[in-house]
């Protein structure tokens, strides 16, 4: 039975009235209901996932292992995170270990035979069923465990079966295995779900990396603009590099004590939208000289990348456009990757000329590298290589 489809009310308590465990199992689990739905009253989309981990390096371990018969087990061994609809999930080394003792170890299989694709491994919590746990008093009649958590399942999932928003309400996605010839391997840059960047550890190497990109391209703007004057340099080109240094100096400079305070306190999509409007600051200002000189501006910027016009467009309207997905955090960050490694290659070209206007020696090529998706490994870096 679907837990939201049962109602769990308050227990009316009377004198007199003959009392059992199931009161106070339906009492406990109002309260439960009660707390889930001032939780969820402050979760949306983008807010919910792993929680912040103080004292430890993450706020997940999963143990992944490929046994002889061609099959992946993957077992939890520490969650700590919010489902989308406000259920906590708290799972500690101590409370892991004692659940496979008892035999109800959280783990899944997956068998790799004729399985190739990538598939999601994804933990259910039922808060209104219960596992026993600990050690029995041996002085206390009847023998019972002293304690219950939430019952926890876990559940691989194709990707090829999931859309772009969570599971479920009681779900929450933890890993991602790739499998390809029957072979499988462990998807180490896949990002699960997190109700800020403090709570994972890639996410907080990348929050850095994107800070760092932000101020130098500040400082390569601000000496593109003092060159210009300082060379009383008044040709079109110089004019209209003008408009879109002053622009991205002008969003940076408004924009960047906000990140550096708040940023890694909020949710992903917030570090990622901020790199959105950069790239929307960017192609607006190339947009207004529609009918003017934009075609020879996006010539001019693209020359210096090495790239073809509709390529280092393309990069802008990809960012521009960017559906970002909690779930699967990595996703966003490919195209974050390509932006900001093409930017930084633009503006460092463009801060070394000694006049705006001057072309470039090299003759114009597609660049695969910066169009092509990279790989995965590669995805951790934001800044040139």
């Amino acid at each position: 039975m679907n837990p939201e489809k049962q109602p769990h009310y308050q227990v009316n308590w009377i004198d007199g009235m003959k009392i059992n465990k199931q009161h106070f199992i339906e009492s406990e689990n109002a309260a439960v209901r009660n707390s889930q739905l001032a939780a969820a009253a402050q979760i949306n989309s983008y807010n919910y996932g792993l929680l912040p981990n103080i004292g430890a390096t993450n706020a997940l371990e999963l143990d992944v292992n490929l046994d002889g018969q061609n099959t992946v087990v993957v077992q939890l061994k520490h969650c700590k995170a919010i489902t989308k609809a406000g259920y906590n999930v708290h799972i500690t080394p101590d409370i892991a270990e004692a659940l496979v003792k008892s035999g109800n170890s959280i783990d899944t299989s997956l068998s790799t035979k004729d399985s190739d694709g990538s598939y999601y491994v994804v933990l259910s919590v039922n808060p209104f069923e219960r596992i026993p746990l600990g050690e029995a008093n041996p002085d206390e009649e009847p023998v019972r465990h002293p304690f219950v958590i939430p019952q926890y399942q876990m559940h691989i999932v194709d990707e090829n079966d999931a859309n772009t928003d969570e599971f479920g309400a009681y779900h929450i996605s933890l890993g991602k295995i790739d499998v390809i010839d029957g072979k499988a391997s462990v998807n180490e840059d896949y990002i699960p779900p997190c109700t800020c960047i403090e709570s994972h550890e890639d996410l907080k190497y990348i929050f850095s990396e994107i800070h760092t990109f932000f101020n130098v391209l500040e400082n390569y703007n601000m000496n593109i603009i003092q060159k210009i004057y300082q060379k009383k340099q008044t040709n079109d080109m110089a004019r209209m590099v003008m408009t879109i240094s002053q622009a991205v100096v002008q969003y940076l400079g408004g924009m960047l004590p906000d990140y550096r305070l708040t940023a890694s306190g909020q949710s992903p999509i917030h570090m990622i939208s901020k790199i959105m409007s950069l790239s929307r600051v960017i192609k607006n200002n190339i947009d207004v000289y529609v009918g003017t000189g934009k075609e020879e501006l996006l010539n001019y910027l693209s020359d210096w990348c090495d790239l073809n016009q509709g390529a280092f467009e393309n990069v802008l309207i990809e960012m521009i456009e960017l559906n970002y997905q909690h779930n699967d955090i990595n996703k966003s960050l490919l195209y974050v990757s390509n932006f900001t490694k093409l930017m930084a290659s633009l503006f460092k070209k463009l801060n070394e000329l000694d006049y705006i206007g001057k072309k470039s020696d090299s003759n114009i090529f597609v660049k695969e590298e910066v169009i092509a998706k990279p790989e995965v490994k590669k995805r951790r870096s934001f800044l040139l290589d």
